[in-house]
């Protein structure tokens, strides 16, 4: 019975921590052409490890310019609007 209560709260303070990070990141597409710190998938090609990265700009299409630039065989994919954390 203990184990069943710990594994029980183990797992709520997983969902708990996993429902925080999410909220910091507001994916709602009216957000795309709103100024501020947009996060940016950079998935790329021909070995080129693919990165996550956090970029300030004016809107999403800026974003993920800055987030590309200098970068062969490389594609942004924003995937929303750091609003906190």
């Amino acid at each position: 019975m203990r184990l069943l209560t710990v594994l029980g709260l183990s797992a709520a303070a997983v969902i708990a921590a996993t429902s925080v990070a999410s909220a910091a990141l507001n994916y709602d597409r009216a957000n795309y052409m709103k100024a501020g710190k947009h996060q940016i998938y950079v998935w790329c090609t021909g070995g080129t490890p693919d990165s996550s990265v956090s970029v300030d700009a004016a809107n999403a299409p800026e974003a993920i310019r800055k987030a590309v630039a200098g970068k062969s065989n490389c594609w942004g994919v924003w995937q929303g609007l750091n609003v906190g954390g």
